[in-house]
């Protein structure tokens, strides 16, 4: 049995995992849970499942091992591949990006059996999830009234674009595409290697979610802003790797898809401000927390969700679609 903490602790990134890079090079993801949790299997074999469907895309790590939960080890572990390289510098490897999701969402779907959580409405299904974030955060998160005017604005107006749209292309989505969760190896292949949320859903989301500013800022080792051109660019990039069949499905959900994420991402962010900041409420066992994160990637994310929150800031990303 591998033992999931015999390595060198990397530094902490994220709320769901921590990683050990081990004596024999793999890497150990170790999932964040409290004792006694019953989801805590169900969520790292689901997890599980989705390395080993990614896998033949050829730009997700390999799965070599499950360490169930146990004791000291709640939320059990993954052993993988580990990859050497560095994140994406934007603009110059968007390129690679592109080609990574391209290669994931040619994948065909999984069986309605898998484990794999699928999203039937993509649009409508991350909607109300954003209405419920916002119900529950943004007024504890966003002290501004005129900027939370935006917001809701912008919410209401993504709403009403929902009677207009047809039926949703559907492929692998990996939901949490911001730069951050890529690494670029010395061949120029961009390695996605955080899997927890992928899903039968809209691979418009993934485009989206790589180049929004809430997305591209939010990593301090990627921390870059991208122009029009260059987002633009991106997606041409990402649109020639398609047949022209697939492409012209998917084009007219680019921009309805781009506002729901900058929405998703910001309300993730109010849910973050609001719950890291918070007491430890024992009545809700998915409160997020930022204690055990490295400090300069905490430092550099309450700024950057500070900045994200700002009236100018909303407008400015506003402006490209009003």
């Amino acid at each position: 049995m591998v033992d999931p903490f015999d390595g060198e602790p990397l530094p902490a990134t994220g709320t769901a995992h921590g990683h050990v890079k081990l004596r024999d090079g793999r890497l150990a993801r170790i999932a964040y849970a409290y004792e006694n949790d019953p989801t805590a299997a169900a969520r790292l074999h689901q997890q599980a499942e989705a390395f080993r469907y990614l896998e033949p895309a050829s730009c997700t790590p390999r799965l070599h091992e499950i360490v169930e939960p146990r004791p000291g080890l709640p939320g059990g572990a993954l052993i993988v591949d580990f990859i050497e390289g560095h994140a994406p510098r934007l603009p110059d490897e968007l390129d690679a990006v592109a080609e990574s999701l391209a290669a994931i969402h040619a994948l065909p779907l999984p069986p309605a059996t898998s484990p794999i959580p699928r999203q039937d409405n993509p649009f409508l299904e991350t909607l109300q999830a954003i209405e419920v974030n916002a119900a529950r955060f943004l007024d504890k998160a966003v002290p501004d009234p005129q900027a939370r005017t935006e917001i809701l604005e912008e919410l209401r107006s993504v709403r009403g674009l929902a009677s207009g749209l047809g039926p949703q292309p559907l492929a692998v989505a990996l939901a949490d595409t911001h730069p951050g969760n890529f690494i670029v190896d010395a061949r120029g292949t961009a390695w996605f290697v955080d899997l927890e949320k992928v899903h039968v859903g809209s691979p418009a989301i993934d485009l989206a979610h790589a180049t929004l500013p809430t997305s591209t800022l939010w990593h301090p080792d990627v921390a870059a802003l991208l122009t029009r051109a260059e987002v633009q660019s991106f997606y041409d990039d990402y649109l020639a790797l398609l047949t022209r069949e697939k492409a012209r499905a998917l084009a007219p959900w680019l921009m309805p898809m781009r506002r729901l994420t900058w929405l998703r991402t910001t309300l993730f962010m109010a849910r973050w401000r609001v719950e890291t900041r918070s007491p430890r409420d024992p009545a809700n066992a998915g409160q997020w927390s930022d204690s055990g994160l490295e400090p300069r990637m905490k430092a550099h994310i309450d700024s950057r969700i500070d900045h994200c929150f700002e009236l100018d800031a909303i407008r400015a990303i506003r402006s490209e679609w009003l």
